[in-house]
């Protein structure tokens, strides 16, 4: 990601941000930037966890479970369908029945195939691999914390930071602070920590 935003941008000042594990993504890009002697002005996390090495392990439960999640809380709705009527089904029809309820609820198109969610599955899965995977180094930047209101307040990030870490409490979950009207009050917090930064 650092190779195709300096082609764009080959020098800071850097405004970096992602939602959820596009947090950690981005941490890791101002980290690297900060090696390379660039200037990182902002660092701004969306509702992301700091990686720690208490989570539960990596299975095939947990991950459908997270996948229905996901999906429902992305879109704003639930699955009919429960982890426990997925679990004795073999992998690939789990996925049948989550890319069925996922197309009858209109959250997936109708065309995508079984193969696609699949490709989709994989994606996601090595995605959470990474973040399970993935050591914080610490950050001695500016970094804007921007939490749902219903969560632990520093999302383990105060370990990491030496620089200074702003949090700002938004109303809603995970997914409800993107949707509106919560996104309305991330947009205009997000939007301030831009101007004091600039």
């Amino acid at each position: 990601y650092i190779e195709v935003l300096q082609e764009i941008q080959p020098a800071g000042p850097y405004y970096l941000s992602g939602w959820s594990m596009g947090g950690i993504v981005a941490w890791e890009m101002a980290r690297q930037l900060q090696t390379l002697g660039q200037n990182v002005e902002l660092l701004a996390l969306i509702d992301s966890y700091a990686p720690s090495h208490n989570q539960q392990p990596i299975d095939e439960a947990f991950l459908m479970n997270t996948l229905l999640g996901d999906l429902g809380g992305i879109f704003g709705t639930e699955f009919s369908i429960s982890t426990h009527e997925l679990y004795p089904l073999q992998p690939s029809e789990q996925l049948g029945r989550i890319l069925t309820e996922a197309k009858r609820l209109n959250i997936l198109p109708r065309e995508i195939s079984l193969k696609q969610m699949d490709w989709l599955f994989e994606v996601f899965k090595a995605n959470l691999k990474a973040v399970y995977d993935y050591q914080p180094q610490p950050y001695w930047g500016r970094v804007a914390l921007f939490a749902a209101s219903e969560l632990e307040e520093d999302r383990g990030w105060s370990t990491w930071v030496t620089g200074e870490l702003e949090t700002y409490m938004i109303p809603g979950d995970h997914y409800g602070m993107i949707r509106s009207p919560h996104v309305w009050v991330l947009a205009q917090k997000l939007e301030a920590c831009l101007n004091q930064a600039q």
